[in-house]
This record gives C-alpha cells, sequence and structure tokens, in this order.
C-alpha cells in the first residue's frame, strides 16, 4: 500500500499558503511535491495536499492517507458523505465550504483510501517534514533538503501508529514518567512522579511535553513503548 503523508500551511488564515505531499512506495522510493497559492486558508491548502498526492499516485492502487488535519479526517470520513447526498448543503442548511476541493477529494479518493490521523509537531519525522515543505512554500521560499535520514516505510507505520495511541492516552498536555524496578509509570504531577521514585535506587524521572518525548525517553531507558499506550 502506497502511503501519503499531507500537510498545509498559511501565513495568515487567509493569506498566502502551502501544501505538501510525501508519497511513500513500499520500496521506500519517496516522493516530495509541493506548491504554493497567493491568497488561500489553511483548511484549503490541507485540503489540497490530500488532492495532490492522490493526483500523483495510479487510480487503482490502495492508499493511506496521513495527516495532522481533523478537518480533513472529519470531513473525509464522516461528513462528505452525508454533504454529497443532500447537495453539498450542511445541517444547517448552508453551502458547504471548499466544496470544489471536496468533491474533487471525494472522487479522487473513492474507497480505496485509509484514513489516518497523526498528531501535529509531535516528532513524527514525515509529518515534520511535509510542514517544512508546506511552510517553505507559504514563504515564497524553495523547501530546503532533508536534513535527516527518514525512516523506511515500515518502520514510519509502527512509529506513527505507537505516537497516535501514546497521545490518546496522555491525560494531559504535560507528564511525568518515572522508572522502578523496571516498570514505567505516567504521572500528572511532579510532585507524585518525584514521590514515587525518592530514596528508589536506579529509579528515573523525566518530564515529557509530547508523545515523541515519552517515547524517545522510553527508548532512552530501553524499556517497551507499549507501557505507555
Amino acid at each position: 500500500m502506497i502511503r501519503i503523508v499531507t500537510d498545509g500551511a498559511c501565513k495568515g488564515n487567509p493569506g498566502a499558503g502551502g501544501w505538501a505531499a510525501l508519497i511513500i512506495y513500499t520500496d521506500n522510493r519517496i516522493d516530495e511535491l509541493g506548491g504554493r497559492e497567493p491568497r488561500t486558508t489553511n483548511n484549503r491548502m490541507e485540503l489540497q495536499a490530500v488532492i495532490e498526492g492522490l493526483r500523483h499516485v495510479p487510480a487503482d492502487v490502495p492508499v493511506e492517507v496521513i495527516t495532522d488535519s481533523k478537518y480533513v479526517l472529519q470531513g473525509a470520513t464522516k461528513w462528505v458523505h452525508r454533504w454529497r447526498q443532500h447537495d453539498w448543503q450542511t445541517v444547517q442548511g448552508t453551502s458547504v465550504e471548499n466544496r470544489d476541493l471536496w468533491e474533487a477529494l471525494a472522487d479522487l479518493a473513492g474507497q480505496r483510501v485509509q484514513w489516518q490521523h497523526v498528531y501535529g509537531h509531535t516528532g513524527d519525522v514525515y509529518n515534520e517534514r511535509a510542514n517544512t515543505i508546506a511552510q517553505a512554500y507559504a514563504a515564497g521560499r524553495t523547501p530546503p533538503p532533508r536534513s535527516v535520514q527518514l525512516p523506511t516505510a515500515t518502520e514510519h507505520t509502527s512509529d506513527t501508529g505507537l505516537l497516535s495511541r501514546i497521545e490518546q492516552a496522555r491525560p494531559a498536555p504535560t507528564t511525568y514518567l518515572s522508572l522502578v524496578r523496571g516498570k514505567v509509570e505516567r504521572h500528572t504531577t511532579w510532585d507524585a512522579c518525584k514521590a514515587r521514585t525518592h530514596g528508589v535506587p536506579g529509579a528515573r524521572l523525566k518530564k515529557c511535553k509530547s508523545a515523541a518525548e515519552e517515547l524517545a525517553t522510553v527508548r532512552a531507558w530501553n524499556m517497551p513503548d507499549m507501557v505507555l499506550t
């Protein structure tokens, strides 16, 4: 299955916008796409990124689309079916915003797309790369070359799903991890974290502001990732 990681950006909303799509093939080849609109909105750029990504691959090939836009995810998996049935009217009786892009996306996606949400700015290297490209185009610049080696498709599939599950399990924006006698626990306060580790030989503790930080912490501690989900 081909995987498409997308992102959109806008300097002002509306304002100058950019979009990006990373096409990840099963043999780990990667095509990087991107473009710019002089005046648009962030939601339109998020949609345009998916549309251009789908246009880039054969129409009969199964695709997984990974987006950090809940607007795109909910629209594609829930709203668009009702909109088409009701002549592109919302439940409030108003015309659907960005109808032109939603129609194009629905036609291109059909039944072949599996949709997945990833939280933006949580350390996912493909999402970060797509964001870099989209932001560059929005600013009227050429995207910079890659500064890091991107993981293989298999490696990224594992990390993307894991980061998403960790983010959903986190009870607060900032969490605190403790490692005591081979067991990791998550806390919502620093005091609780310190209390668990106090006086315990070899105990460790760490403040984390994102799912990516939690994942990096347990890996640094050589602990199983799934303990956090």
